[in-house]
C-alpha cells in the first residue's frame, strides 16, 4: 500500500514537519507543542517506530481484505489471527490478546492512519455503538420560469408565464455541528440541531478518528467556518474530550483539508454548571489515573451530562441555544424572505415588459 502524505525536503511528514518548524520559532522543546499524549497526538506520530507500525498494519490489511474493501479493527484484528502466527514489528507473533488488540486499535493503527500507509475512511467505526447523526438538509439554489399549463392544453395566447424561485433557503454564516457523548441527548438536542440548521452526532463513548474524519471532511465540502458545539460527562475524559477533538480537528486541516475553518466550543458539562445546578456526582473510578489532578484542580467527583438532560432538559436546552447566540443570525430567515420577494415581483415584471 503506498504512502499517501509525501515526506517533505526534511525527511519528515505534514504534521511533524509543522510541529519542527513551530518549535524552531519559539526555541521550545517538541513536549512544549504536545496538546495529547506524545502517543496519541497526531503531529508526534511521525517517528521511525509509528513508520514501522503504519506500514505493518497496511501490509495486514492488504493481504487480509486488498485495496477495496473497508474493514473495522475488531474485523482486522480476527483476520490476522486467522492467518496465524503473524510476527508484530518487535518480533513476537500477533496473538488474541487484549494487549495486542489495544495496541493494534490505538497505537499501530493511529500511525497507519495519520501516517498516511491507510486512508481514514478505509476503516469503518464499529469499536462502540453506532453513533446517531442527524444531518441537515442541504440546499441547491436555482430559479426557473414555469408556464402554468393544466391537464388541458390551452390556447397559446393563454400560457400564462410565471416566475419560480427555489433555493431562498435562510443559510447561516457558519457550518453548525453538535457533539454530544451520550445517544441518551437525542430529544433535547435533535430538536435544536433542527431548529438551528446543525449536524448533530452522538456516539456512545470517545469520539473515534472515523467519525471525526467524516466531520473533518463534510465541513471542509461545506465551505463555511465549522462551530462544534461540545457536550461531555463532568470528568476528566469529558473534559480532555474538547481538546482531543479541536487538536484532531487541526491535524485534518493541515493533513487534508486545508480549507477547513473550525472553532470547538465547550458547552456542558462544566465544573460550574455542576456546582450551581447542584447536580449529583459519583466517585471517579479507582482505574482513572488523572483523579487526584482533577479532584485538586476542580473540587468535585464526576457527574454525567445524563444527569442535567434527565433532571433538568428544559435547563440544558437554554444552555444549548445560548451557546449558538454569538453565531446564529436570527434575522437571516425575515431578510431572505423579503429578497425572495423581491426577486419574484422583479422576475415578473420582466416578465410583463416581454408580454408588452
Amino acid at each position: 500500500m503506498l504512502h499517501t502524505h509525501k515526506p517533505r525536503a526534511n525527511g519528515l511528514g505534514v504534521l511533524r514537519s509543522i510541529l519542527e518548524e513551530a518549535r524552531l520559532a519559539v526555541d521550545c522543546s517538541l513536549t512544549d507543542l504536545t496538546v495529547l499524549s506524545a502517543q496519541v497526538d497526531p503531529y508526534r506520530l511521525d517517528t521511525s517506530s509509528g513508520h514501522r507500525d503504519g506500514q505493518w498494519v497496511a501490509e495486514q490489511l492488504e493481504r487480509s481484505i486488498g485495496r477495496s474493501k473497508k474493514i473495522h479493527w475488531r474485523g482486522l484484528h480476527y483476520a490476522i489471527l486467522s492467518q496465524g502466527n503473524i510476527y508484530k514489528p518487535n518480533g513476537q507473533i500477533y496473538v488474541n490478546s487484549n494487549d495486542d488488540w489495544e495496541w493494534l486499535s490505538t497505537v499501530a493503527g493511529k500511525s497507519a492512519r495519520w501516517l498516511g500507509y491507510v486512508p481514514f475512511e478505509k476503516i469503518t467505526d464499529n469499536r462502540n455503538a453506532e453513533p446517531f447523526i442527524h444531518h441537515k438538509a442541504r440546499v441547491k439554489v436555482r430559479a426557473s420560469v414555469s408556464i402554468g399549463v393544466d391537464v388541458t392544453i390551452p390556447d397559446v395566447a393563454d400560457l400564462e408565464p410565471a416566475p419560480i424561485a427555489e433555493g431562498f433557503e435562510p443559510r447561516q454564516a457558519f457550518h453548525f455541528v453538535i457533539f454530544g457523548e451520550k445517544a441518551s441527548l437525542e430529544d433535547v438536542l435533535l430538536p435544536i440541531a433542527r431548529a438551528k440548521q446543525a449536524d448533530l452526532y452522538l456516539p456512545t463513548g470517545e469520539i473515534s478518528d472515523t467519525l471525526l474524519h467524516q466531520i473533518a471532511s463534510d465541513a471542509s465540502k461545506d465551505g463555511r467556518p465549522m462551530v462544534l458545539f461540545a457536550l461531555a460527562d463532568c470528568d476528566p475524559a469529558g473534559h480532555q474530550m474538547s481538546v482531543s477533538i479541536g487538536r484532531k480537528l487541526q491535524a485534518f486541516r493541515d493533513l487534508l483539508f486545508p480549507k477547513l475553518r473550525f472553532e470547538v466550543v465547550p458547552v456542558a458539562l462544566t465544573v460550574e454548571q455542576v456546582t450551581e445546578l447542584r447536580l449529583p456526582s459519583t466517585p471517579l473510578k479507582e482505574t482513572e489515573k488523572r483523579a487526584d489532578r482533577w479532584r485538586e484542580a476542580f473540587g468535585v467527583e464526576q457527574t454525567e451530562i445524563d444527569a442535567l438532560a434527565t433532571l433538568q432538559p428544559d435547563v440544558l436546552r437554554e444552555i444549548v441555544e445560548a451557546a449558538f447566540d454569538p453565531y446564529f443570525d436570527r434575522t437571516l430567515e425575515d431578510r431572505v424572505a423579503e429578497a425572495e420577494a423581491e426577486w419574484l415581483a422583479e422576475a415578473q415584471s420582466a416578465i410583463n415588459e416581454q408580454r408588452c
